[in-house]
């Protein structure tokens, strides 16, 4: 069964992921927003879930996501 990426940003529900073919693409999604916050001076996080589907998704991730000081994703195994 193939699995896919769900990308959960801020205070998201499981319910709101948003479902990507591949890690490359759900990261970028993330970069997009986390960019745009950054430019206002805020900051956002974001989890990274490894599924079948959304029924699947767990509250626990896979990864954990943030933007470093230098505008560059920060990627952590969780």
């Amino acid at each position: 069964m193939k699995n896919y990426w769900y990308l959960r940003i801020g205070n998201d529900g499981l319910e709101e992921a948003q479902r990507f073919v591949n890690k490359r693409d759900a990261v970028s999604a993330y970069r997009m927003v986390a960019k745009e916050l950054s430019f206002y001076g805020q900051s956002i996080d974001a989890t990274l879930h490894i599924a079948p589907n959304r029924d699947a998704v767990v509250e626990y991730p896979d990864f954990v996501l943030s933007l470093n000081e230098n505008g560059r994703v920060v990627i952590e195994q969780a």
